[in-house]
């Protein structure tokens, strides 16, 4: 199991579509592994983090751009 650093980290330098895709399968095992895994441990997996990583990764392979929300302040909603 490798442990790769997400793409904002300071990793995020430009890489070819076989590095993107490799870190998307292996983004896709490590939540597998954790689902499976930390639970036994008393643990509970943030799925949350690990599925923004992914949109993002395979958002950046397939060249579309990507939009993640931004929190809201309280007197942006009204």
């Amino acid at each position: 199991m490798h442990f790769l650093p997400s793409l904002n980290g300071p990793q995020s330098f430009p890489m070819n579509k076989e590095d993107l895709k490799a870190r998307i399968l292996n983004e896709i095992e490590d939540v597998e592994y954790r689902y499976y895994v930390l639970p036994h441990s008393g643990l509970l997996p943030d799925y949350f983090i690990h599925y923004w990583d992914l949109a993002e990764m395979v958002s950046k392979y397939f060249d579309e751009p990507f939009y993640k929300p931004q929190k809201s302040s309280a007197d942006q909603v009204k």
